[in-house]
């Protein structure tokens, strides 16, 4: 009876939250982190309901998925490579980088505000304990969400920090020797000129956000959620309770972070590496002279890329020993080589992680990085966005990589790019150095936005 009472008096100790998560924003890296998170919590006995673009990967307790298209979603889907490029040379320049970042984010929001399940989700009477939001990808006015449950916000930064980040977090602004992420590919090492020029863009950023982007989120909110005891979005954003940040302090440039900023880099890995389908594993582990891994990432709409490009990676594949898994949505590639399988999907982390694979042609992503230097693979990286751009700037500066621009794509330009990383032994060690310290944490990324 005393062990049975005991028992029954422990029961109080636990206590299950009841999470909302709206994230609406159509990028699969993005929802990979976010169920990372959500599974672990899940685990712990949390009931969450997800409004998303992507449902769950895999099965999840205690989770309801409801979807949540936009209209930023259907374009992507149905891009040319045309309207891509020019999307791709706009935001090659700062100002239209961060305006477009911002355009995108305030039809999304307008799409999820005014959809008959989010309606009947605001004038509900649930309870919630805890909204999860990606305020600071320009979606000030999901915090309706917030003031309609009287519950805090997690914001998950899918980017690293920058500017707006520190702003909100009430971090400082450390513009002389913190290169600003969406803007110009500069290191923590800055001439005066690009600090000048750091300088600008920074408060470019600070401009169109309070005096464009803020009055265009307020708008959202006064025209789908009437209530004129919900404060103005610019105070509702500094309710925010912590910012998880798709960063690690021991891979970025020197910078201050406060007490509510917790980096969480690498979060969506998984410790439990996904196994290979029978057919990639039999051609990674018969990949004796090496396995180069490309991927140009989610984003990009590889089956309309102009086959200039395409034969180009074609003909310098051709002249390499090693094999190349080519993950691509591409069904047919004339004259592709022996040495060349084509895959649609493909666990990335576990192909890094063989002990075969000696390089990754990648598109530079946050979430590939995050991977790469995991694994301790050298890259060879084709940056499209801005925030790409930096990254691999971040490569360069730490000898484990080499950039190449769309433009400059060549079969001569490939096959040099390649060869140098391959034939020169510092960018693997160099790589592999990153690796141990990305792997010695006392915790790991999920396990960390878990705690917090």
């Amino acid at each position: 009876m005393k062990v049975l009472l005991i028992l029954m008096s422990l029961g109080c100790l636990a206590h299950c939250a009841r999470i909302l998560a709206v994230l609406p924003i159509p990028s699969k890296s993005h929802s990979i982190l976010h169920y990372s998170i959500f599974r672990l919590l899940a685990q712990r006995g949390h009931e969450i309901v997800v409004f998303s673009a992507y449902p769950p990967p895999y099965s999840i307790a205690n989770l309801t998925h409801t979807d949540l298209p936009t209209s930023i979603s259907e374009l992507t889907n149905t891009w040319t490579f045309d309207q891509f490029q020019e999307m791709v040379d706009e935001t090659h320049f700062y100002g239209l980088s961060v305006k477009t970042l911002f355009e995108m984010s305030t039809l999304s929001c307008e799409d999820v505000l005014k959809k008959e399940n989010i309606k009947e989700l605001l004038e509900s009477d649930q309870q919630f304990d805890l909204i999860f939001l990606e305020i600071t990808l320009g979606q000030e006015s999901l915090s309706v969400f917030s003031h309609k449950f009287k519950a805090p916000i997690i914001n998950i930064q899918g980017f690293v920090s920058w500017s707006l980040v520190d702003w909100i977090a009430g971090n400082s602004l450390s513009i002389s020797h913190i290169p600003e992420v969406a803007s110009f590919p500069f290191t923590n090492r800055m001439s005066f000129k690009e600090r000048l020029q750091n300088f600008a863009s920074t408060v470019l950023t600070f401009l169109y956000y309070h005096f464009e982007h803020l009055p265009n989120q307020q708008r959202l909110v006064e025209q789908y959620y009437k209530d004129p005891s919900m404060p103005h979005v610019s105070e509702m954003v500094k309710e925010i309770s912590i910012t998880l940040i798709n960063s690690q302090k021991s891979l970025e440039y020197p910078r201050p972070y406060t007490p509510n900023m917790i980096p969480i880099g690498g979060a969506h890995m998984s410790t439990h590496m996904t196994p290979l389908p029978k057919d990639i594993k039999t051609f990674v582990d018969n990949a004796k002279q090496g396995l180069i891994f490309f991927s140009l990432g989610t984003f990009v709409p590889e089956h309309n890329m102009p086959s200039k490009y395409i034969q180009a990676f074609v003909n310098a594949f051709k002249r390499l020993p090693q094999k190349v898994l080519w993950k691509t949505g591409i069904e047919n590639i004339p004259g592709l080589p022996e040495n060349v399988k084509l895959t649609k999907w493909v666990p990335q982390p576990t192909v890094l992680g063989h002990p075969n694979c000696v390089l990754f042609l990648t598109h530079g992503g946050l979430f590939s990085q995050h991977e790469t230097f995991y694994a301790g693979v050298p890259v060879v990286g084709i940056p499209f966005f801005t925030e790409q751009r930096f990254n691999m700037k971040f490569y360069e500066s730490l000898g484990v990589g080499i950039k190449l621009e769309l433009n400059d794509v060549t079969d001569e330009a490939v096959y040099k790019a390649i060869t140098t990383i391959l034939n020169n032994p510092s960018y693997k060690e160099n790589a592999k150095r990153v690796s141990s310290i990305v792997r010695d944490q006392p915790m790991s990324p999920a396990d960390t936005a878990v705690y917090w």
